[in-house]
């Protein structure tokens, strides 16, 4: 048994990737089994069936991706909270507070994107795909429809926070790791992770806002070392969406929260450099500093 257990933990990147791609399938068949078992109704307005669309949905998460991602971690390589980063030290809670900020202040730039991607002409598939963005709207407009204080303290569970804790864990903890050893260049393993994880939203015309963020958080975690700064980044940019909803159903928010906010581009540009300066300053230049310690720290050990 223990030949078998070291066999998998010393397997090549590409075997790690098969295994995690069987992992995957296999949740995505018991998330496929929750929906048989507990089936939802698109088109319900009864609160008590719109929370068992939210509760189906976190279940689907959790099942989908950090089910395989934990099974696989422990499997091939024995210890997943140490192997997903899942650490505290450090401050990290700081650097995800940082990550936060980063993120409100890419908030302009990323409305003009999701505008310009919004537009695009897919020619053939246009009907098609609008309707599946469509669709995929109206679910999620369904699901932040209900206004009391509890519901809201529930959306933020299932549509904030456990999509953000599953998504990483997956495409940043699993995904982007093995890519990494893969292709020995962490900033490919990077850029690939973020396609995939665009792609796996199914939403062509929100394509390039999600490949921004995941391209975002892909250096976010690689650059903190930590699944904490990940987790609470994305819980942030999904809890954006859950207040936005939640303020206009009060009626405190007048706008559609789909629609563009145009934000004016003078401010836009300002924002994006000062996100650029904070990201520099607040992860790149720590992770040098990090590097450069550790260089100073091993000659030391060496002349001794």
């Amino acid at each position: 048994m223990s030949t078998i257990v070291s066999s998998f933990r010393e397997s090549k990147p590409f075997s790690q990737m098969v295994g995690l791609l069987f992992f995957l399938i296999l949740g995505f068949l018991f998330a496929t089994g929750l929906m048989v078992l507990c089936p939802v109704d698109m088109e319900a307005v009864a609160p008590g069936r719109i929370r068992q669309m939210l509760w189906v949905q976190g279940g689907q998460q959790l099942l989908m991706f950090l089910m395989p991602a934990c099974v696989w971690a422990w499997v091939y390589q024995g210890n997943a909270m140490r192997y997903l980063k899942v650490d505290m030290r450090g401050r990290k809670w700081l650097q995800g507070l940082v990550a936060m900020v980063l993120l409100l202040l890419l908030m302009p730039i990323n409305d003009w994107v999701t505008y310009w991607n919004a537009a695009w002409n897919l020619g053939p598939l246009e009907e098609t795909m609008r309707q599946m963005t469509e669709q995929s709207t109206r679910i999620v407009g369904k699901m932040l429809s209900l206004t009391g204080v509890g519901d809201f303290a529930l959306q933020l569970l299932v549509v904030a926070l456990v999509p953000a804790l599953c998504e990483e864990v997956f495409f940043r903890g699993c995904l982007q790791q093995v890519l990494g050893k893969w292709f020995g260049n962490g900033h490919v393993a990077i850029a690939v992770t973020a396609i995939i994880f665009s792609l796996a939203h199914g939403d062509i015309y929100g394509f390039v806002p999600r490949l921004l963020l995941g391209w975002l958080l892909g250096y976010l975690f690689y650059l903190s070392g930590s699944m904490v700064v990940n987790v609470m980044a994305h819980f942030f940019n999904n809890a954006v969406v859950v207040i936005f909803y939640y303020l206009f159903h009060q009626g405190h928010y007048w706008a559609d929260p789909t629609a563009s906010m145009m934000i004016p581009l003078a401010t836009t540009i300002l924002c994006t450099l000062a996100a650029c300066v904070l990201f520099k300053m607040y992860f790149v230049n720590r992770e040098e500093k990090a590097l450069n310690s550790g260089k100073l720290n091993r000659k030391k050990t060496k002349k001794k």
